[in-house]
C-alpha cells in the first residue's frame, strides 16, 4: 500500500475520488433532509439519486468539458464547508461519522446541473426510456 503514497497519479486520483464521494454524500444529505428521500425534485418529475449515479453524472459532465483531474478534484473540495467539518463536535458515546455540508455556492452548482438534466430531458420529450436512450447530452 506505500506504492500508491509514493506513486503521484494514485495520490491525485484518490484525492479526487475522496472529494468526488465526500461531494455526493453531502448532496444526498441535503437532499434526504429537505425531502426525506434522495431525489431533486423538478418541475417535470423527480430525479432518483443515489451516490454511484451522482458521481458519474457530476465528473463525467466536467471530464466531457476538458476539465482534468486536479482541476475537477479542486472544484469539488471548493463546494464542501470543510471548515466546518473540522470543527464538527462528535458525540461522546456513539459516532457513526459525518460528512462534510455544501456551501451556499455549492448547493446552488448542484442544484443547477439537476435542474439542467430535467430541462433537456423534458425538452427531448419526457422521462420516456426509449427517448432518453436516443438523447445525446451537449457540455
Amino acid at each position: 500500500m506505500k506504492r500508491d503514497i509514493c506513486d503521484p497519479v494514485s495520490s491525485i486520483q484518490l484525492a479526487h475520488q475522496q472529494a468526488l464521494t465526500w461531494l455526493s454524500d453531502a448532496y444526498l444529505f441535503h437532499l434526504v433532509s429537505v425531502h426525506r428521500r434522495p431525489v431533486y425534485r423538478h418541475l417535470h418529475g423527480d430525479i432518483s439519486l443515489n451516490q454511484p449515479s451522482l458521481q458519474g453524472f457530476i465528473d463525467s459532465y466536467l471530464e466531457d468539458k476538458g476539465w482534468n483531474l486536479e482541476r475537477r478534484r479542486a472544484h469539488y473540495i471548493n463546494m464542501l464547508n470543510l471548515i466546518g467539518y473540522m470543527d464538527r463536535k462528535n458525540s461522546d458515546f456513539i459516532d457513526w461519522g459525518t460528512v462534510p455540508s455544501l456551501t451556499p455556492r455549492g448547493l446552488r452548482w448542484m442544484n443547477a446541473c439537476f435542474s439542467r438534466l430535467g430541462e433537456m430531458v423534458n425538452t427531448c420529450g419526457g422521462w420516456d426510456v426509449e427517448t432518453l436512450a436516443d438523447m445525446k447530452v451537449d457540455g
